[in-house]
C-alpha cells in the first residue's frame, strides 16, 4: 500500500484528504506545517507528497526544494488557496521548484486522485 504524506496547515484539509485517500486504498501520514512535514518524510519514507504552498514555519516552495535536494524521484503535488488572499499565484513557481502537479484549492478530489494514480503508476 502506497504511503502519501499530506502537509497542510488547515486541519479540515488534512482530515478531508486523509479520509478520501484512505477510502481509495492509500495509507496517509499527516503534517500540520513544513517543518513537521520534513520530520514525517524522514520518519515514514512516503511514496508521494501533497503539500500546501502557503504555510507558517516553512512554506511549500521550501519543502519542495528540500525534497528535491534529497529525494529527486519523489513525486510532489502542490496545492494552494493562497491566491484568494494574495495577488501572486505560487503554483507556477511550485512546478519550477519540482512539483509534478499543482492544484488550486478547493481541489477537485477526482482530479487529485487521478494525479495520485498517475504519479504512482497505478492504472485505472
Amino acid at each position: 500500500m502506497a504511503l502519501i504524506l499530506v502537509i497542510d496547515d488547515d486541519e479540515s484539509v488534512l482530515t478531508l484528504f486523509q479520509q478520501f485517500l484512505e477510502s481509495n486504498g492509500y495509507a496517509v501520514a499527516l503534517a500540520a506545517n513544513g517543518r513537521e512535514g520534513l520530520v514525517q518524510m524522514h520518519r515514514n519514507n512516503p511514496d508521494l507528497i501533497i503539500t500546501d504552498i502557503m504555510m507558517p514555519e516553512m512554506d511549500g516552495l521550501e519543502i519542495i526544494r528540500e525534497f528535491r535536494a534529497h529525494h529527486p524521484e519523489l513525486p510532489v503535488i502542490a496545492i494552494s488557496g493562497g491566491m484568494r488572499a494574495a495577488p501572486i499565484n505560487f503554483l507556477p513557481h511550485a512546478k519550477k521548484f519540482g512539483a509534478c502537479r499543482a492544484f488550486e484549492k478547493p481541489v477537485a478530489l477526482a482530479e487529485l486522485l487521478k494525479a495520485v494514480q498517475e504519479l504512482l503508476g497505478v492504472a485505472d
